[in-house]
């Protein structure tokens, strides 16, 4: 006699699991950091900076009067706000009727979405080399990147005068297997400099750079890759071997390390490109404002008969108060 098997049977209930998983962090490390500045009030926005003047300091003769006097001088730094706004979202009207597993609200679960992308967005476009520009014509508002700020040479656009120039030796962009602490000390010196003080930083890394820095205490970089000692840090007591290292004093200064997956992505698509992994900012927060006109936003546009839409946006000037002092990793290979 023939028995009925799980394989004969028809008209199954779907079996579907009831939770969306998702692998990639929501955090945004840099623009949840960087300190917010005042209110903008036009597209153009400008700022004083200054360094102190080298005097002579010779005698002064007995009996002599002051003939001649100088002063101290100020210049400015410009750049361009930019108004940034999502690709939107739009829930149907039967794909509100009908439910998806692990959704209970389409509508909501799309807006959530859409503002989490724009918070991305913002983070990518904070960590690049875009150049500010005007809208004219075609050409949209763009504010510039953190990496065009801290160029050693003169932007297209509103440079930077020459005396709040990083030095070149504040920039290391050779290949990433090379760059030992030598090469970041070298970096740490020109900053303190320019500073005329040790400097103390923030380095918001790409992965494979943190993970070459924080293998500079296991390997001895003076000594042949193919004979170089390795060495890592046990705890014993919880069976973990560690090779992670936040924080690097220097004498010229000192730099916290934190992994970024941010730097240097492809503006046009918002991918990572071969920079992103490899490069590095060394910023001090304390010299960085994000100024929002209009600060991040949820709109929903008038309903229609295809069914409910919005979008989010933002508007926004990147200011860096004084770029001096400050260097960056850039590196592809």
């Amino acid at each position: 006699m023939s028995g009925f098997y799980e394989r004969d049977m028809s008209m199954k209930i779907a079996e579907l699991g009831d939770s969306i998983f998702i692998a990639e962090s929501e955090k945004t490390p840099m623009s949840r950091l960087l300190p917010r500045g005042d209110k903008p009030k036009q597209m153009l926005s400008e700022w004083p900076c200054q360094k102190y003047p080298r005097r002579k300091f010779k005698g002064t003769m007995d009996g002599s009067d002051m003939t001649t006097f100088t002063h101290t001088e100020r210049e400015k730094l410009s750049a361009y706000g930019m108004w940034l706004r999502t690709e939107g979202w739009m829930v149907s009207r039967l794909a509100q009727l009908t439910r998806t597993a692990g959704v209970k609200n389409e509508q909501a679960k799309q807006a959530a979405d859409d503002a989490l992308i724009l918070a991305q967005m913002t983070e990518r476009q904070l960590q690049s080399d875009m150049e500010t520009q005007a809208e004219a014509g075609a050409a949209e508002y763009q504010s510039r990147g953190m990496f065009q700020w801290l160029l050693s040479t003169a932007q297209a656009v509103l440079p930077v005068p020459e005396n709040f120039r990083p030095a070149a030796a504040c920039h290391y962009t050779g290949a990433l297997a090379d760059y030992k602490p030598a090469n970041c000390e070298t970096q740490l010196e020109a900053m303190y400099t320019a500073k005329h003080g040790p400097v103390d930083l923030v380095l918001h890394a790409g992965i494979k750079l943190k993970s070459r820095m924080s293998s500079w205490p296991q390997r001895n970089p003076e000594v042949d890759a193919n004979d170089a000692g390795v060495y890592f840090n046990v705890d014993a007591s919880e069976k973990r071997l560690m090779q992670i290292v936040d924080f690097f004093d220097f004498d010229a200064g000192k730099v916290k390390a934190i992994p970024n997956a941010f730097l240097l992505c492809d503006e046009t698509t918002g991918e990572d490109t071969a920079y992103t992994p490899r490069s590095g900012l060394f910023i001090d927060l304390t010299m960085w404002e994000l100024c929002f006109l209009d600060a991040p936003a949820s709109y929903i546009e008038p309903p229609k008969s295809g069914g409910p839409r919005g979008y989010h946006d933002e508007v926004y000037i990147l200011r860096c108060k004084n770029p001096l002092g400050q260097g960056y990793v850039k590196s592809a290979t």
